[in-house]
């Protein structure tokens, strides 16, 4: 026999756990603290069937920390004080007794413990943590049921199996009208909660700004930055535009609001792209280089071809964008020159003795690149993240001493010595490169991609892609394709395809994807013979209902007896197991069943129960406990049939 209590106190405990793991990582300490006291002191209460911590003292306990945390909560601090107000109430409602009442509790507060980690990680493990808690609440409400008629019943494994059948079967019904309801549901445009804020937000692997030498050393990250849904580029390292930085004073390398007005051809075909980027703090919005158009609400475009969010970022989107990928974009209008040749009233002396030796060699712009893209192959230069001049003179160090930096290194001198010579340019971030799935038919692009090259203008072709990087002599070894891959890193691989999957099904999925689904499902239904459907999905629809109908029949006999039917049917297998007397349907009655058995305790159990029923009452509590007593002691006694 199972105790019902015991078992519920069991599923009480991991139901906690599920809302606990989830939240832990976010918390601060003291609710840590508090997380892990709380299950430790439960469980060894348990153990000794003792609870020292009364109901009341927990409740007096949680005052003042409600009151610490409430002055805590501001606008810019809304999150916090919350959730940790919730685990420190989950912590103090399992450290206590598990009565009925005090589980329900821990029921609800673990589901609100669950959904408040939603606010800082909704990956895929979160609905496996929900599933879990689901189903564990599902059985946990048909034990504290039973629990609430009687805190001493036990039941026999037969019974336990159909009451963990019943459990289960609810949240299993209910997963058809989950799927049912998920695409048809309105979704809003922003997450309800996204006002107070925004979810945990990582920086992206560029910034606002090109400063070479504000470092000596780059550390690489593995961040992942975007996925790019598209078919595979015949280019191997493609390039992904983030923004222009057009003004510099020297150093620094930063973008002006007011950029002139570019009329750009649109001769080629574009390529499209669904570009999934993760949460960031950062407004600009990715594309493949150069993005001629990018479908999404509250967008601000540039004439040179950056795309900015408005509004709050930090939120998970998804767009379509459409690109030129050739490296070249012809414009139609004029170029104001002046504003890209811009450069700071002063130039170390070196620096303007290169320029004037580029203009010597350069007869018009082309041949100026062509002479400063050999000057940069010919040069020993090399790329390295490590050891890298710093300071105001990182420039001049780079060119002319040290020779070896980044990609903003290579960029930025090459661009500000094109300006020198009077070729407009300049300064595009973003990224280069991505690991393309097979499986899942995106690019994968991490921080680690993080790239800035220099656009030049060429009068008759217009803004032309240049990547000083690639002069390095380094620059085969920095960039070459990925040989062979380990197991293990196919097995990250197709995860990683189960995330963006969860991300572009379930996370992203709003307003425009439900209207792109209806006009497909309406055009998919415009041939179709409503009768004809209706009567081939007659024989399903019958076959489910009788289905649906048998399990409830069978539900209902077995898991929703009254306590009076319950103890009948165990006393009369124990009759019929301790001494084979045929009982139960078909069998002898109660009273030739004492007659036959000879035995006191059966004797008992049959003047109590038939002196209620006969009687057309319920059993008492005292008559249901005394009830269980025989059936206790009768459970060793053997047949004494003369």
């Amino acid at each position: 026999m199972v105790a019902i209590r015991s078992l519920a106190a069991i599923l009480t405990y991991l139901i906690g756990l599920c809302g606990m793991i989830p939240l832990f990582p976010w918390l601060t300490t003291f609710p840590r603290i508090a997380l892990v006291a709380g299950l430790l002191s439960g469980t060894w209460q348990d153990r000794r069937g003792n609870w020292p911590l009364k109901p009341w003292i927990q409740n007096i306990a949680i005052v003042p920390v409600f009151l610490y945390y409430t002055l805590q909560f501001s606008r810019a601090n809304p999150i916090e004080p919350v959730i940790s107000v919730l685990a420190i109430m989950l912590a103090v409602r399992l450290s206590g007794e598990k009565s009925v009442r005090h589980s329900l509790q821990i029921y609800a507060l673990s589901m609100f413990c669950l959904a408040s980690s939603s606010l800082f990680d909704l990956s895929p493990v979160f609905l496996i943590y929900l599933g879990l808690l689901l189903f564990m609440v599902a059985v946990a409400l048909v034990l504290l049921t039973f629990q609430n008629q009687d805190q001493a019943m036990t039941v026999s494994k037969p019974d336990l199996k159909r009451i963990l059948f019943s459990g289960l079967l609810m949240p299993i019904m209910v997963v058809p009208l989950l799927l049912l309801f998920f695409p048809i549901m309105p979704r809003t445009q922003l997450p309800l909660w996204h006002f107070l804020s925004p979810p945990s937000t990582r920086m992206t692997g560029y910034s606002d700004t090109v400063e070479p030498g504000s470092q000596s050393s780059i550390a690489e990250s593995r961040t992942l930055a975007f996925r790019a849904e598209m078919s595979r580029q015949a280019q191997t390292q493609p390039y992904w535009r983030g923004t222009v930085f057009n003004r510099t004073d020297g150093i620094k390398w930063t973008r002006s609001a007011q950029v002139p007005a570019e009329n750009i051809e649109i001769t080629a075909q574009t390529v499209s792209q669904v570009i999934y980027p993760e949460p960031s703090a950062v407004h600009t919005l990715i594309a493949l280089d150069r993005p001629t158009s990018l479908s999404l609400y509250s967008v601000k475009r540039s004439p040179d071809g950056v795309y900015e969010m408005i509004g709050a970022a930090g939120s998970r989107l998804i767009y379509t964008a459409n690109s030129l990928s050739s490296g070249t974009v012809a414009q139609r209008n004029s170029l104001n020159r002046l504003f890209y040749l811009q450069l700071p009233e002063q130039l170390p002396a070196r620096v303007k003795n290169l320029a004037s030796e580029i203009v010597r060699a350069g007869k018009d712009d082309r041949a100026k690149v062509q002479f400063l893209e050999s000057y940069f192959r010919n040069g020993g230069y090399r790329y390295s993240t490590v050891d890298l001049a710093t300071g105001n003179r990182a420039l001049e160090q780079f060119l002319f001493e040290k020779k070896m930096g980044h990609c903003e290194f290579f960029a930025s001198t090459f661009a500000l010595l094109l300006r020198a010579a009077g070729v407009p340019c300049r300064l595009v971030g973003g990224y280069l490169g991505g690991e393309y799935s097979q499986l899942g038919g995106y690019y994968l692009v991490t921080d680690d991609k993080a790239h800035v090259w220099v656009e030049v203008y060429i009068e008759g072709s217009g803004w032309e892609r240049i990547d000083p990087s690639g002069f390095a002599s380094n620059a085969g070894d920095v960039w070459k394709a990925s040989g062979s891959r380990s197991f293990m890193h196919r097995i990250s691989l197709v995860f990683d395809s189960l995330n963006h999957l969860w991300n572009r099904s379930v996370i992203t999925y709003d307003f425009e994807q439900q209207m792109k689904i209806a006009r497909h499902v309406g055009s998919r239904l415009e041939g179709v013979n409503p009768t004809k459907l209706l009567s081939s999905f007659v024989p399903y629809l019958a076959g489910s209902l009788l289905l649906a109908g048998i399990l409830f029949t069978a539900a209902r006999s077995s898991l929703f007896r009254s306590r009076e039917q319950r103890i009948l049917h165990r006393f009369l297998q124990t009759i019929e197991h301790g001494f084979d007397i045929p009982a139960g349907v078909g069998g002898v009655g109660l009273f030739e069943i004492a007659s036959t058995a000879n035995n006191s305790h059966v004797s008992d159990f049959v003047d109590i129960y038939s002196g209620a029923i006969y009687h057309d009452r319920r059993l008492t509590d005292a008559e249901y406990l005394r009830l269980q007593q025989i059936l206790r002691i009768l459970k060793g006694v053997k047949s004494k049939i003369p």
